[in-house]
């Protein structure tokens, strides 16, 4: 089923996502959870605004006819961002809105306040937890009360739903959602890459078998490129023969312009499935000192472990992986890292649960669209007296 802008479809209830924006990557989720709600009679729409500064760098922002575009206010208070709202006209006519969970936003607590006056639904989705920093004492103070106030609560992985329960709420208000974004031209690339194409990649950018490394992602400050530069600076040092094939772009990546000069380091900038393939071919793991986001989905598809450190602010997909098998961890200092590269690529650490491409389960959009869809139904359906 097609769903396009404009088309008279029997729509019995209706809801709102609201986002800051809508990034390349969930394009095709929030398309595909539009047509299975519209099969079940449910108009959804996503309310996005456009990139902030620091997002429009990534240059992945999409169009699409189900996105209602608005202007959001904010609020610069020294280092801290506080968002105005803008939205909250645009769910006025709405039978539920979801919003992010954010203790710094106001439309999210607009929502639930509206909804404790009208007919409104709640939903909020995002970490829940709070993985990727401590978060402020008034923030989480916030983000409680909207846990315990909306009428559902989508968690990205389970770490997030065992924390909306820890916090009062009831378990069939919270839906595990098990964030993924759309693998399905990565599993093509993965099983079509020859070992031909892999040799000529590998050639052609001076690698070597079992002494490279693979790096796909963002290169700001998150990924902690500097950490991994003092890493490369380290190795070099100690066994210069290591190689690593940098697959992404970012603010941070001149923080690798003295390895890519002693030939360390190969760039490759934004890199497609075809090439990320190749990448997971030619190297023996992924290394990631910084934040594990969604790059864990993609090293499980490619069935390639990720080299880390067990620095506490990882997204929440860091759980998909499991340690020593699909993801090996360091102390989070240059030494440690540097030696637990040096001793996985010299067989010195046990490597065997690494069973290589397509033998590693890992979550799928369908599954995601299924179990989102599933979070709204409940969200929607009427209260029992």
């Amino acid at each position: 089923m097609s769903i396009n802008a404009g088309e008279s479809l029997d729509y019995r209830k209706s809801i709102l996502i609201v986002q800051p924006y809508v990034p390349t990557y969930r394009k095709a989720f929030f398309s595909q959870l539009i047509e299975q709600l519209a099969m079940r009679g449910i108009r959804c729409r996503i309310a996005a605004a456009s990139p902030q500064p620091g997002q429009l760098e990534r240059g992945d922002a999409v169009e699409a006819d189900w996105i209602i575009s608005y202007s959001p206010r904010q609020l610069r208070v020294m280092d801290k961002t506080i968002g105005l709202g803008g939205a909250r006209r645009l769910w006025a006519q709405e039978d539920g809105v979801i919003v992010g969970h954010l203790g710094s936003s106001l439309d999210s607590c607009r929502a639930i306040l509206d909804a404790k006056r009208n007919r409104l639904r709640v939903g909020l989705w995002g970490h829940i937890k709070s993985y990727v920093n401590d978060g402020n004492p008034l923030d989480l103070a916030i983000e409680n009360w909207q846990l315990r106030n909306s009428d559902h609560v989508f968690a990205y992985t389970p770490g997030g739903r065992d924390h909306a329960i820890s916090k009062g709420v009831d378990e069939w208000r919270v839906t595990t959602v098990m964030n993924a974004t759309d693998t399905s031209s990565l599993v093509l690339a993965r099983d079509l890459v020859s070992t031909q194409e892999v040799g000529s990649f590998m050639e052609a950018h001076n690698l070597k078998t079992g002494r490279t490394l693979g790096y796909i992602g963002g290169l700001d400050s998150s990924k902690r490129i500097d950490f991994l530069a003092a890493t490369l600076d380290r190795l070099w040092l100690s066994d210069p023969d290591i190689r690593v094939v940098i697959g992404g772009r970012g603010s941070d990546a001149h923080l690798l312009d003295a390895a890519r000069s002693r030939g360390q380091v190969a760039m490759l900038g934004y890199v497609s499935a075809d090439e990320q393939a190749l990448i997971a071919r030619a190297a023996s793991a992924l290394v990631m000192p910084g934040r594990i986001g969604l790059v864990a989905v993609d090293a499980l598809v490619l069935g390639i472990p990720i080299l880390t450190t067990d620095w506490p602010y990882h997204a929440p997909e860091y759980e998909y992986l499991a340690d020593s098998k699909s993801r090996f961890t360091s102390s989070d200092d240059v030494e440690s890292y540097a030696s637990l590269i040096r001793r996985f690529l010299s067989y010195e650490i046990d490597s065997q649960g690494s069973l290589g491409p397509g033998l590693w389960s890992f979550p799928t959009i369908d599954a995601m669209v299924e179990n989102f869809q599933s979070g709204i139904l409940r969200m929607l359906a009427p209260e029992e007296d």
